[in-house]
């Protein structure tokens, strides 16, 4: 019995002691506004590898956004090679396509990108080739800030020779591809005029856009007001509309501000050719109907 007590002392006292000891460590449970960190206590990231994704996100400044390549977007197929002279019937969305040609002119077209850029709103440049020449900046501007960039020839013929309509297409096009990174899907011939570098145009892809409305700014007697009005008043959804950003029309520079200020009031959205096209398209292909009037396709050369 004697040599039994000192185990059963020490046995009482590790039964007692130990729970005391574990509930020391522990400590209580604490309070919901002791579990907060304090506002200047950051927690401990885990470590990361230097390869992994998180380490890259990590090592990245917050503030600083991506850099975007700007939207290149292809017209649809049903489009291609063929000739756009009127707007798509029955077309519901209240979209315009505001189309400039004969720039870039150092003087008009950056003052018509920034009431643009004012108002949220896109357009198509149908350039010059011999005006982008010395104006690479603007050119690369207008691609960067979202609209789109057509050919509109070399040298504004009225008339040309097969060959000739080769080579103002192909020297406009490097131009455009070189401050962009992208070959143009555009044309609007000069004039208007329906000849060799339409026919040119559609063996090479482009799709040939001419105008549903006209501002008329090249009129004689153009004013700003005649100019804003000839915009204002007759558009319909799907409208394409014919204006110009060369160095002589300051009046359309200064009309822009008007028509993007009524008809988006009016609930006109300003969109590019493409974006158009791909509406067009998308509503075709929900309609029982045809496509809008256009030409067929001219077979490729035999090369």
């Amino acid at each position: 019995m004697s040599l039994r007590l000192p185990h059963l002392v020490l046995a009482c006292f590790v039964c007692i002691c130990i729970p005391l000891l574990a509930t020391g460590c522990r400590g209580r449970s604490p309070s919901p506004a002791a579990e907060a960190p304090a506002a200047t206590t950051q927690p401990v990231p885990p470590a990361l590898t230097p390869s992994s994704p998180a380490t890259q996100a990590a090592q990245a400044p917050a503030s600083t956004p991506a850099d975007t390549e700007p939207l290149f977007l292809p017209v649809p197929a049903r489009y291609r090679s063929h000739i756009i002279r009127t707007r798509l019937k029955g077309f519901p969305e209240k979209l315009l396509a505001l189309t400039f040609d004969d720039g870039p002119s150092k003087n008009i077209t950056p003052r018509i990108l920034d009431t643009l850029k004012k108002h949220g709103a896109h357009a198509t440049f149908f350039e010059l080739g011999s005006c982008i020449d010395g104006e690479e900046a603007i050119t690369r501007r207008i691609y960067a800030e979202g609209h789109a960039i057509g050919s509109h020839s070399y040298n504004h013929p009225a008339s040309t020779t097969p060959e000739k309509a080769i080579t103002e297409l192909k020297k406009t096009a490097v131009l455009i591809k070189k401050c962009t990174g992208h070959s143009p899907q555009l044309f609007r011939p000069p004039y208007g005029n329906i000849g060799n570098l339409v026919k040119e145009a559609q063996r090479e892809g482009y799709v040939s856009l001419l105008w549903t409305i006209s501002s008329a700014d090249t009129d004689a007697h153009a004013t700003v007001d005649k100019i804003a009005n000839n915009v204002i008043h007759t558009p319909n959804p799907g409208d394409i509309v014919l204006m110009h950003d060369s160095s002589n029309h300051d009046f359309t520079a200064r009309a822009l501000p008007r028509i993007l200020d009524e008809l988006g009031a009016a609930g006109f959205k300003f969109v590019t050719i493409p974006e158009l096209l791909s509406a067009w398209d998308k509503w075709l292909s929900t309609q029982a109907q045809a496509a809008p009037t256009a030409n067929p396709p001219i077979p490729p050369k035999k090369r």
